[in-house]
């Protein structure tokens, strides 16, 4: 191991470096923030320094040794130096946990909000809504499918059908999804688009208007203390201030908001008490309308449990963001179109107390039964092959992540150069093998989305399927192909892979890192997300397409206005022929 000399100039005079990895120093007691912040830059020049002669000694004594490449050898180096003491010392101090992320203890973590707010159980099922007796709404026919809103979500057993001669099955292509609060709807999540007034203005509007209603409404975390008048800052026992966890870039897999380490923001970044929404408490709002509006406790409360109703006003990522709070079962969403493309919001926002009157009972007779479009969503879970000092034993597999993917699932070569190399099984069964630059793994929702630009098909968002879509494959004959709903699809990276480093994006957003051998199995969550249609599932799918994308957009063709006897244009060649016949 190289040494710093006494007289080095990396090192201040009141704490060195030792060759030994030990650290000196001439204060006694806790690190200080200032002494803190250099032992790690001095941890961090020793490291670098290393790592040079390291590649010097590699370079001028030849191929001998264990060839390793420079990531290999730049973790040694780090692994090496992070087993000292003088790194354990750093670890060990409060600014070293605090630059780290610890969790926070358990008086830091609030208690759940929603306890005794439960949610109102509602019926879903197939078919016509002309089967559906109005004037027997309390009892479903034996071919309606009862499901109850409960955590398991276990189904009624029917009767099932007896088959008198052959089989005979009802298309499902022409059946549509159905449900019914048995009571109305109480609890409303709004969830709305950040950074656009017009949104800002409309969400201030529905929850006033809500709160007329007699409806419980729910926000988002930041979003109700940008309501209450509340700093993003909050005061520690020691009586400094912390950043608030909402405000860092999460490392974890948990779905909205939680608890788990974050990123330290960098000093030089403030974070900024201004609303993301852009709310201003001069707009004013009723008396005690702040104190009514509730929201939740990250990881602790079950929002599935107490949420009726989700309101979204914004775009497809807005739509998406909502999806993600929701790590299983979702609640109905009625989805309000105010972003760019609105391919996943049919409603226009305009009109939003017209559409919300019916849905939430308001001067109704009992309550109607509203048309769902039941989107599929996916869910993973990941496999290391060799030992994770974060995760275990290898060859550990890792639980479903509870992040749950609406679009697709992406396999890609991320900041390489390299074509990605990916083996594919399709359950157990193993079927191709990806060179390019990635795999797309793509619900039929997400279809139209990255699917779709790399040149897979659409899909109506009823259709049962998976479909896997190579992105620039290195061949001439790899095509998009679609697998039923019931399969699971496990991409591993192989030994032999150029690229040992593969990144995994859900929805659009880098969330793992994949090296030679790991894998991650793909499956349909048994959640969907179910919004709130417009028309139909079908009408509103083509009209998205139609308007969103201008799918088959082309000049008609002019009618042929000469026609001959038998109803046809004559060709030229029988018009010449009968010129010359003259």
């Amino acid at each position: 191991m190289a040494e710093l000399l006494p007289g080095s100039p990396f090192l201040p005079p009141s704490r060195k470096v030792l060759a030994n990895g030990q650290m000196a120093s001439t204060d006694a007691g806790t690190l200080s923030p200032r002494s803190s912040r250099e032992g790690w830059r001095q941890l961090l020049a020793q490291s670098n320094k290393e790592m040079l002669l390291e590649l010097a000694n590699r370079a001028t004594s030849g191929s001998g040794g264990i060839e390793r490449t420079v990531e290999e050898l730049a973790l040694a180096v780090a692994d090496r130096l992070l087993a000292g003491p003088a790194a354990q010392q750093l670890l060990d101090s409060a600014e070293g946990k605090e630059a780290l992320g610890t969790p926070p203890s358990s008086d830091e973590i609030e208690s759940p909000k929603l306890k005794n707010i439960k949610a109102v159980p509602w019926t879903i099922w197939s078919g016509m809504i002309d089967k559906y007796d109005a004037g027997r709404r309390g009892n479903e026919s034996a071919n309606e499918a009862r499901y109850v809103k409960t955590l398991e979500g276990q189904a009624e057993p029917d009767g099932g059908a007896v088959m008198d001669a052959g089989l005979e099955l009802c298309p499902t292509t022409q059946q549509q999804s159905w449900m019914r609060w048995h009571e109305k709807p109480k609890v409303v999540l709004l969830v709305a688009k950040q950074g656009d007034k017009d949104v800002t203005k409309t969400l201030r509007d529905v929850i006033i208007w809500m709160d007329s209603q007699g409806c419980q409404v729910i926000l988002e975390p930041d979003l109700h203390r940008d309501v209450a008048g509340e700093h993003t800052f909050r005061r520690t026992k020691s009586g400094g201030s912390s950043q608030n966890l909402e405000t860092r870039l999460k490392l974890c897999w948990c779905a909205g908001s939680c608890s788990c380490p974050r990123m330290p923001q960098p000093k030089h970044i403030s974070a900024s008490t201004a609303s993301k929404w852009g709310w201003d408490t001069a707009m004013g709002l009723p008396d005690g309308l702040a104190q009514r509006c509730r929201s939740w406790s990250p990881g602790q409360d079950l929002l599935e449990n107490s949420v009726d109703l989700v309101v979204c006003m914004g775009g497809d990522g807005t739509l998406c963001w909502a999806a993600g709070l929701f790590a299983g079962a979702m609640p109905p969403v009625v989805a309000f179109a105010a972003g760019s493309l609105g391919f996943l919001t049919p409603l226009p926002i305009a009109d939003w107390m017209a559409t919300l009157m019916p849905i939430l009972g308001v001067n109704c007779q009992g309550i109607k039964p509203l048309q769902l479009a039941c989107r599929m969503r996916f869910q993973m879970s990941v496999t290391r092959s060799s030992i994770d000092r974060n995760a275990g034993s290898p060859d550990e597999p890792c639980p479903p992540i509870p992040v749950q993917a609406l679009n697709e699932v992406l396999v890609h070569r991320g900041s390489s150069g390299h074509l990605v190399k990916l083996e594919v099984w399709v359950n157990e069964t193993e079927v191709t093998m990806v060179q390019g630059d990635g795999l797309i793994i793509a619900t039929p929702t997400g279809s139209t989305a990255y699917s779709l630009a790399a040149g897979g098909s659409m899909m109506h968002p009823s259709v049962p399927g998976i479909i896997l879509t190579p992105v620039c494959p290195h061949s001439l004959s790899f095509r998009p192909v679609v697998l039923p709903d019931s399969a699971v699809v496990t991409v591993k990276v192989p030994m032999s892979a150029r690229s040992f480093r593969v990144m995994v994006a859900v929805d659009g957003k880098d969330r793992i890192e994949l090296n030679r051998g790991d894998t991650i199995k793909v499956a349909v969550s048994p959640y969907p997300l179910p919004t709130i249609t417009k028309r139909s599932v079908t009408d509103d799918w083509f009209c998205s397409v139609n308007g969103a994308l201008q799918w088959n957009k082309r000049v008609e063709q002019k009618a042929l206005m000469a026609t001959s006897s038998c109803g046809m244009a004559p060709s030229p060649a029988s018009q010449a022929d009968r010129r010359t016949s003259v």
